[in-house]
Formats: C-alpha cells, sequence, structure tokens
C-alpha cells in the first residue's frame, strides 16, 4: 500500500475538534521551505556491551590492569580469553597494544563513560535537514517520519493546495560543520551520529504542513506528531520572518 501524500485536511479539522475550548477559525495548507544536504559520513553507533568486554574495559579504565596475564589472573579466567576478548576490542577500536600492555583508545574510554559500546563505521550515506529560516537541524522525528517534498507544489485528493509561505533563506556554508559541533547531534541524526563528513551541495525540499488560525492563537499540524507541533510552528515564524517569540498554541492551556 503506498503512502498518502499527506495528511487530508478532514483529519486535521478533526484533531482540531477534540482539543477543549479551541475556536479554528481558518486552515492554511503550506510548504514550509527546508534543506536537505546529503552526505558520506563516518557514523558512530552505539551498541549493548557484552558481558566480559564491558568487564575489561573497566578494569583498563579503572584497575590501572594492562598486561594479559595480569587481567586474566584477576579475572580468573584462561589467558586466552582475555586474548581473544582484547582482540575484539581492538579490531573495532577500542583499544591499542603499546609497549605496556593494552590501552583504551578515546573511543573505548568515552564508550565506557556513557556505557554504551560505539562503533565506528565509514561511508555511510545520510541525509542531513535544515529548517529554511534559522538554518537549525530538523529533530529527529521529524527529519525521519515527516513527508518531505521535491518541488514546492502538492495538491490532495480531495483538492487541498499546499503551497510555499515564503522563498526560505540560503544554508550558509558552514551549517553542517557548525552541526557537527554541537553535543546534542543525536537528537537529529538518530542512532546513526555522523563524526565525519563529506557534504554535497544542499538541495531545497519543502514539507507540507497545516496552519490554523485560531481566536488570538495559533498551531500547526505536520505528519511526524499526533497534535499541535510547537517544533514546526516555530519553522514557520522564521521561514515567514516574523519575531522568534513564544507563541501561545491552541491546545496549551486547554485539558483534554
Amino acid at each position: 500500500m503506498s503512502r498518502p501524500a499527506h495528511l487530508p485536511l478532514r483529519e486535521v479539522t478533526r484533531r482540531v475538534g477534540a482539543l477543549h475550548g479551541v475556536r479554528p477559525s481558518r486552515f492554511v495548507p503550506l510548504l514550509l521551505p527546508m534543506w536537505a544536504v546529503e552526505v558520506v559520513a563516518t557514523v558512530r553507533q552505539a551498541h549493548s556491551y557484552d558481558v566480559f568486554d564491558r568487564y575489561l574495559t573497566r578494569a583498563l579504565a579503572e584497575a590501572g590492569l594492562s598486561d594479559t596475564g595480569e587481567l586474566a589472573r584477576f579475572f580468573g579466567v584462561e589467558p586466552v580469553f582475555v586474548e581473544r576478548t582484547a582482540r575484539f576490542l581492538e579490531r573495532i577500536g577500542h583499544v591499542r597494544r603499546t609497549a605496556e600492555g593494552l590501552t583504551l583508545t578515546d573511543l573505548g574510554r568515552r564508550s565506557i563513560a556513557d556505557g554504551r559500546r560505539y562503533q565506528l563505521s565509514a561511508g555511510r550515506r545520510l541525509v542531513l535537514r535544515f529548517d529554511g529560516g534559522a538554518a537549525e537541524p530538523v529533530p529527529w522525528a521529524h527529519a525521519a517520519h515527516a513527508v518531505w517534498l521535491a518541488e514546492p507544489a502538492l495538491t490532495l485528493p480531495d483538492g487541498t493546495v499546499f503551497a510555499p509561505p515564503a522563498a526560505g533563506s540560503p544554508l550558509p556554508p558552514d551549517a553542517v560543520d557548525r552541526f557537527l559541533a554541537r553535543d546534542d547531534v543525536a537528537e537529529f541524526t538518530g542512532p546513526s551520529v555522523p563524526i565525519q563528513v563529506e557534504a554535497a551541495e544542499p538541495r531545497a525540499v519543502w514539507l507540507p504542513v497545516y496552519l490554523v488560525e485560531c481566536v488570538g492563537e495559533q498551531l500547526m499540524f505536520g505528519w511526524a506528531v499526533d497534535g499541535p507541533d510547537p517544533y514546526l510552528l516555530q519553522v514557520y515564524r522564521r521561514c515567514a520572518g516574523e519575531p522568534n517569540t513564544n507563541v501561545p498554541q491552541c491546545g496549551d492551556r486547554h485539558g483534554p
């Protein structure tokens, strides 16, 4: 079964009608201007530790042990078992061998600190998405689950026509570099976190949404969130050149 082009107007009308105390006056189908940048990346992915590889890395980090014989005696296991685990950790970039023995790499130290066994994978193709107003990265839920259009045109089978509210702003040349420097990159890329990328030229894309004008308020509906979407309303205001203020949204002050 093919995926619908977007939420039909009747579904948005139903969702708005379920909000207590909301009085909509107008439904406006819009296409928010956004940016997509396809990259080839080295990504970091998190996995669960096996039992012994976690204990071994903790021993290297906390017990001051580095020799495989010492580690085998510490755990009460055969040296071959320690050696096999050490080779695996060396292969995934968590330990390296020196004249003094085994030592943790930066990746190994970060993994043990976070409690997740990180592994790097090169040559992954990703699409990084940015809004067309302030060039801020798009949250993962919207990036992964929203409807993205390659052209600024959409007409649904019920006759609903979507149109862009504005042309949007150019994507700054350093947008990807600034994005990768953030501490919260995973909130925008999901489980595959890019560490290094080769960036291609950005391309314009559009996100279909419904702006709902209420009495003294506004709300926005898209595909990714089942309800009023504060993030999309913020993007709309950026793209439309409106002041970036906290706008009351229908339903924020109302119970179900």
